[in-house]
């Protein structure tokens, strides 16, 4: 850019001279705006489970000490993903291993997001429960609830939002809802229930990973760092317990059920 403005006020250059350099100043400069671009995938069911602007301040946060504000985008679950995958975007906000076994372009972020389990959602307590002969509702774009049912041959049935999924639940569509334990309960607040039941199935849970595209190898360690200091003061664990309390803040009540597992089923891989 300095060679540029250099021959802007050489005397050897005329005005054509000077309009073309003007155009090509401005092509290097929006090139380089391009490439400071940082694109983010958001899947749907997450943008869904935890709202968009609660996604985005997260990821922002993570992102700020590397001086990156991302750019953020809501796919369709498989699309977002291969996208990414063809590097076209330049990472994925969160998955859980089993979703990302096809994608080897990308790369999980070692230290996780948070552990996530799969519960069954219910007005009544008896239901709270899997059984083969009930038909189930989950979410649209939940890979980990998809894989979970065709892993036990159940009969699910996917709606398009954990909105949609409670209201299919007040309506008396269907008697459970098989969904993850803290993020789907964000938008109970919207669903017009004012008390569920939540069965967690027994296991130890999934972790949720933040995954980059191999291009951006370089910065794995020092995105790594920063979810980790926000694990450490507490940032990421306030953002889940906050989707956890808001439920109660609108007078709403989520009662956790403790009944025998079912000890034919295996429930985690």
């Amino acid at each position: 850019m300095g060679v540029l403005l250099g021959l802007y006020h050489s005397p050897h250059y005329g005005p054509n001279n000077v309009k073309l350099l003007i155009a090509v100043a401005t092509i290097l400069f929006a090139l380089q705006s391009v490439a400071k671009e940082y694109n983010i995938n958001v899947s749907e069911s997450m943008s869904f489970h935890l709202g968009k602007k609660q996604v985005e301040q997260i990821f922002t946060a993570i992102y700020a000490p590397l001086n990156i504000a991302p750019r953020f985008h809501y796919l369709p679950s498989q699309r977002g993903l291969r996208w990414v995958n063809l590097g076209q975007f330049d990472a994925e906000a969160g998955r859980v291993e089993s979703a990302m076994h096809q994608f080897d372009s990308l790369i999980p972020i070692p230290t996780p997001l948070a552990t996530v389990r799969l519960a069954v959602f219910c007005l009544d307590p008896r239901f709270c429960q899997i059984n083969h002969k009930e038909g189930m509702i989950i979410i649209e774009g939940s890979l980990l609830s998809v894989q979970f049912c065709e892993r036990l041959a159940l009969n699910c049935h996917a709606v398009q939002n954990t909105i949609s999924a409670f209201q299919a639940l007040a309506k008396s569509h269907s008697r459970q809802l098989l969904a993850t334990d803290h993020f789907s309960i964000g938008s109970l607040c919207d669903s017009g229930l004012r008390k569920i039941y939540m069965y967690i199935l027994p296991g130890q849970g999934v972790e949720v990973r933040h995954y980059i595209h191999e291009k951006h190898r370089p910065l794995l360690s020092k995105i790594d760092l920063s979810i980790k200091d926000k694990l450490a003061n507490g940032e990421l664990n306030a953002f889940i317990d906050r989707l956890s309390h808001e439920f109660a803040n609108c007078n709403g009540e989520i009662i956790k059920l403790v009944v025998p597992p079912n000890t034919t089923a295996q429930w985690y891989p």
